[in-house]
């Protein structure tokens, strides 16, 4: 509950550092490696300093990437485009996309209570995109549907970690790998595109909104590392329900948006 509390919060934080006008690359790279950095003081602090193995390096690189670089970006450019609320939609695919991949690479059993609860959920999503009126505008569906690649990452993002993750690994140090490969990846394609940009003396919305991401952004990966362990990745997914109707309020909250 406390995950999805925080996380839905970043919707809507996305929505306002972007129309602040932080290019969307180097949001997502100072976001990163804000994190990286953050959780670095906490892994110091602890002593639990994060591994240079190849093979925690690969587990680093591979949820940087789909995990956290690639999802974020989708957020980022459909920020602007959508509705925060609309947005928040998408995470209730992430526990009907975790339970289908886990099935699949065997970590969990058919149930057909669950198969229900899949076509339930994804009948309620196409509620929201098929009609013209659900949306205050039609061409906003595409936008959407980008969004909605984020959950799949975090959906495969899920199964992997529950699967790949070194067995003697800590939340904490496995937070600062994974987001400090991401800012690694972010920074050729935040050149590429000249998406530079800054923190200046004037602190504006987006700039604490920014901030905001990135402690939110510390402290839930830590969180997914440990319930995954405890629970595994389809108990975990179920945060996409609670965060969707958290998300829906801040966006409400924040920029008065009525569902």
């Amino acid at each position: 509950l406390f995950a999805a509390v925080i996380f839905s919060m970043t919707f809507s934080l996305n929505r306002i550092a972007i129309t602040e006008g932080i290019p969307v690359f180097a949001f997502v790279f100072w976001q990163c490696l804000g994190t990286a950095l953050v959780t670095f003081v906490a892994a110091v602090a602890t002593r639990q300093l994060p591994s240079l193995q190849l093979k925690d390096f690969r587990f680093y690189l591979l949820l940087g990437i789909f995990g956290t670089a690639v999802p974020i970006t989708l957020f980022a450019f459909a920020a602007p485009k959508v509705p925060a609320g609309a947005i928040a939609l998408g995470t209730t695919l992430v526990p009907i996309l975790t339970y289908g991949i886990a099935v699949l690479f065997r970590i969990d059993r058919v149930h057909l209570l669950r198969i229900a609860g899949i076509l339930f959920g994804l009948a309620g999503v196409l509620l929201v995109l098929l009609p013209e009126q659900s949306l205050p505008e039609p061409g906003m569906a595409p936008w959407l549907l980008m969004a909605f690649g984020a959950p799949l990452c975090w959906a495969c993002c899920n199964v992997f970690i529950a699967i790949l993750r070194p067995p003697e690994s800590q939340p904490i140090p496995l937070t600062c790998g994974v987001f400090a490969c991401a800012s690694i990846t972010m920074l050729p394609v935040m050149a590429v595109t000249e998406n530079w940009w800054i923190f200046d003396a004037t602190m504006t919305d987006g700039d604490w909104a920014l901030i905001g991401t990135i402690v939110i952004s510390a402290i839930f990966l830590v969180l997914t590392f440990e319930i995954i362990r405890v629970a595994g990745p389809v108990f975990l997914s179920t945060y996409g329900y609670f965060g969707t109707l958290m998300g829906l309020g801040w966006a409400a909250l924040y920029f008065g948006e009525v569902p």
